[in-house]
């Protein structure tokens, strides 16, 4: 009783004999390693949440549709997996291809992938970028002019090997290219004297912009019903023609294909104004102002008429003219990989002329990711 007495008026463990004082010394260090370790994993667990919220707000960012792989990312997938049976097409001729691209200040910065065994038959389709990696139509035009040239050398069969298609398409970032600033890359193609430029709008950002106040956005999708098919995904096109007589577009005959070739149509103003009546969160006023809204930046409205028919009329562009505006589409499965986004342009012929229309498609690769798409934030009114 002693000891113990000494020892709670010293308030150390030095005084006490030496095995009591082992023990007691042996017990506080146990009790601060324990809170340590809490302290250690609490730390750890915050880290850990702040890089899973890190990640899930970065992949939210993102748009789940994208124009086709990056060179980098994919000569680093190679690395990881040699063995994969992924081919990535070198640019052919390379002895012509290169002087033309030197000259013009232009750089590979994507294509399709494709199958090794069809590396040498399948169209190939290259992204060539301005070493500022923006949008310069005068440049591209300068460009094409020289490519013409190039390209029928380019593509001549070579023992044992079909004859293939090279497809030039320009990628930038340049939002001021459009009225309606752009959020993604743009993706331009020439082709018979007319222009197309396209990028695609997340969900999101058509929220923030048109899913505003009194007005239910056009593009709106439903969250509640789960169908794929009651959704839309959007894109935005620029169309130039350069050509003397005027040409003609048709929205619902525009289409997204994808790998396993399923096919999503194009949508018009009645569609659009048809998936109003099934939504039950939107009415009066809010359809009406959406309505108008859609009246404004659908490319179909935006278009004026080139050609009128009894009982109808055909909206197009007229010679030395550009229009742009959205053009929506059924919403692809989520099992979606490579998609096809294609535009088909009818070209009148000329007025004292026999020939008949001509259909001349614009087809743009792009990559959809499954994981984005889940990422994305809820439909949101502001």
């Amino acid at each position: 009783m002693k000891w113990f007495k000494f020892n709670k008026q010293t308030k150390s463990c030095k005084e006490a004999p030496s095995s009591m004082r082992r023990s007691s010394c042996r017990s506080k260090r146990i009790k601060v390693q324990q809170v340590n370790l809490t302290l250690l994993n609490l730390g750890m667990f915050f880290l850990l949440g702040v890089v899973v919220s890190g990640c899930g707000q970065s992949l939210s960012s993102l748009a789940p549709i994208q124009p086709v792989d990056n060179i980098a990312s994919v000569l680093m997938e190679k690395a990881e997996n040699p063995s994969a049976d992924v081919a990535i097409p070198v640019i052919p001729s390379g002895d012509l291809t290169q002087t033309v691209l030197d000259k013009h200040g232009l750089q590979t910065v994507g294509f399709r992938l494709i199958k090794g065994d069809k590396v040498n038959t399948l169209d190939l389709t290259y992204f060539f970028a301005f070493s500022e990696y923006a949008y310069a139509v005068d440049e591209w035009n300068d460009f094409l002019t020289d490519w013409a040239e190039v390209e029928p050398q380019i593509e001549l069969p070579k023992e044992n090997e079909d004859r293939k298609v090279v497809d030039v398409i320009l990628i930038s970032d340049y939002p001021q290219a459009f009225d309606i600033q752009a959020r993604q890359p743009i993706l331009t193609k020439t082709k018979d004297g007319i222009t197309v430029s396209i990028c695609y709008w997340r969900r999101a950002d058509l929220d923030r912009k048109y899913n505003r106040g009194n007005a239910s956005s056009p593009f709106y999708e439903n969250a509640a019903a789960g169908n794929q098919g009651d959704n839309t995904d959007v894109y935005y096109v620029k169309i130039t023609n350069n050509r003397t007589e005027h040409i003609i577009l048709d929205v619902t005959k525009c289409t997204v294909a994808d790998q396993g070739d399923n096919v999503y149509p194009g949508l018009d103003y009645d569609d659009l104004a048809e998936r109003f009546t099934y939504d039950i969160r939107s009415s009066g006023l809010y359809i009406t102002n959406g309505l108008k809204n859609a009246r404004q930046i659908l490319l179909e409205k935006r278009m004026p008429i080139v050609e009128r028919q009894v009982g109808a009329h055909r909206v197009g562009v007229k010679p030395g003219e550009s229009v742009e505006g959205f053009v929506p589409f059924t919403q692809v499965k989520r099992n979606a990989v490579r998609l096809t986004v294609i535009l088909p342009i009818e070209k009148a012929p000329p007025p004292e002329g026999a020939q008949r229309y001509q259909t001349v498609e614009f087809k743009f690769p792009f990559t959809h990711d499954r994981g984005i798409r889940n990422a994305q934030p809820a439909p949101q009114r502001y």
